[in-house]
């Protein structure tokens, strides 16, 4: 089954009480992206990630969308849906989301891996392009523009 759905995560570190702080998601016909407002209880925060997303914790607390609101917009857009990640962590920054917001997600985030296997997800993520800045949008759109190009290299079944 060929995704359609991609999403993406940044997150304020790797440590255990990491969190996310912004989402994104690429799907036909539109994009959805948000800064998460840190909930009350988040307070880790690693200046090597800030590096890495360019996001300060001060932007998400004046910028940010409470985790409420962002989790209620997903549900809305990906309701029934399945969304492809090539990173892992993103099935735990999307419990993490929802733990705060107090909901359950209506939709589902699955690695690349289980989509097209292993070896296909592993050609795919050969081929994502390598950035220094992170941003959830840019990297949920390579993954897109990445996936759709494999599958339009491929070759037709039958001809």
């Amino acid at each position: 089954m060929k995704p359609t759905h991609f999403i993406d995560f940044e997150a304020s570190g790797i440590a255990p009480d990491s969190y996310p702080i912004e989402v994104a998601v690429v799907f036909p016909g539109g994009e959805y992206q948000a800064l998460i407002q840190p909930a009350s209880y988040w307070d880790h925060w690693s200046y090597d990630a800030q590096d890495m997303h360019q996001i300060t914790r001060e932007q998400l607390v004046n910028e940010g969308t409470p985790a409420t609101q962002v989790a209620q917009r997903m549900n809305e857009l990906f309701d029934g849906k399945i969304l492809c990640s090539d990173n892992p962590a993103d099935c735990y920054w999307l419990d993490v989301l929802y733990e705060a917001a107090c909901i359950d997600p209506t939709f589902e985030v699955k690695p690349i891996e289980l989509f097209v296997g292993r070896e296909v997800a592993s050609e795919i993520s050969g081929r994502l392009p390598i950035r220094k800045a992170h941003r959830a949008l840019q990297d949920a759109q390579a993954l897109s523009n990445t996936v759709y190009i494999y599958f339009s290299d491929m070759p037709v079944q039958g001809r």
